[in-house]
């Protein structure tokens, strides 16, 4: 998969992320932009805001999100979500028991071995 297609995929499950994405990418490669810059600058605090939220509808589509892409079993979008999203949420999630019930096996799995 491709920075562009894993970039587009983004914004068609969320596409209340397009004026974020469309600012973070307009200075850069337009949607050729690195998809660990999009999905580290652009998904990530948006999961963070979701769960300071308490938001449980919009934390399911985004962990269903994450399951669903794991599960395509590409390693470019496997190292993404791996490095640039569950990395840099997994210690605001040890303080968030109550998405637990939100993440599903694989993402499950990668999360272990973050620590």
């Amino acid at each position: 998969m491709t920075s562009k297609e894993l970039n587009k995929q983004l914004i068609y499950e969320f596409p209340k992320l397009k004026d974020a994405y469309t600012d973070e990418v307009s200075w850069q490669e337009g949607d050729d932009t690195g998809s660990h810059t999009v999905y580290g600058d652009v998904f990530t605090p948006h999961i963070r805001k979701t769960i300071e939220n308490k938001d449980d509808e919009e934390i399911a589509k985004i962990f269903s999100y994450i399951e669903n892409t794991l599960n395509m079993e590409d390693e470019y979008a496997d190292e993404v979500i791996s490095f640039s999203v569950l990395e840099s949420i997994a210690e605001l999630l040890k303080g968030e028991q109550w998405t637990d019930k939100f993440i599903k096996d694989r993402t499950k799995k990668i999360l272990i071995e973050i620590g």
